[in-house]
C-alpha cells in the first residue's frame, strides 16, 4: 500500500522498484492499475526529477496500451481527486 507511505526516501526507493517491475512486465500489473494510479497520486511532491519521469512514463505507457476507452474506464473507477492529481504526470 504505497499510497499510505509518507513522502520520503523509502517511498522513493519503493517507487523505483515499482517502476522497474512495471517496465519489465507491464501486462502483469494491468489488473492492479487502479492501485498503481492511486499510489502515484499519493505523492505530495516527487523531489527526484528522474523518478517523476519514470512515473510519468509508466502511466503514459498504460494510457497508450489501454487506448482512450480503456484508460477512461480505469479513470472512472478512481476518485476525482486521484484523477486530478494524476494530471501532473501528463495523463
Amino acid at each position: 500500500m504505497l499510497y499510505r507511505i509518507r513522502d520520503d526516501f523509502e517511498k522513493e526507493d519503493a517507487f523505483h522498484g515499482l517502476c522497474a517491475m512495471v517496465a519489465a512486465n507491464p501486462t502483469g500489473a494491468v489488473s492492479s492499475l487502479a492501485n498503481v494510479c492511486q499510489a502515484c497520486a499519493s505523492w505530495n511532491e516527487i523531489k527526484s526529477e528522474g523518478l517523476h519521469n519514470e512515473v510519468s512514463q509508466i502511466l503514459n505507457g498504460y494510457k497508450q496500451m489501454l487506448g482512450a476507452a480503456g484508460w477512461e474506464q480505469c479513470m472512472s473507477t478512481l476518485e476525482p481527486a486521484v484523477v486530478q492529481r494524476l494530471a501532473r504526470y501528463g495523463v
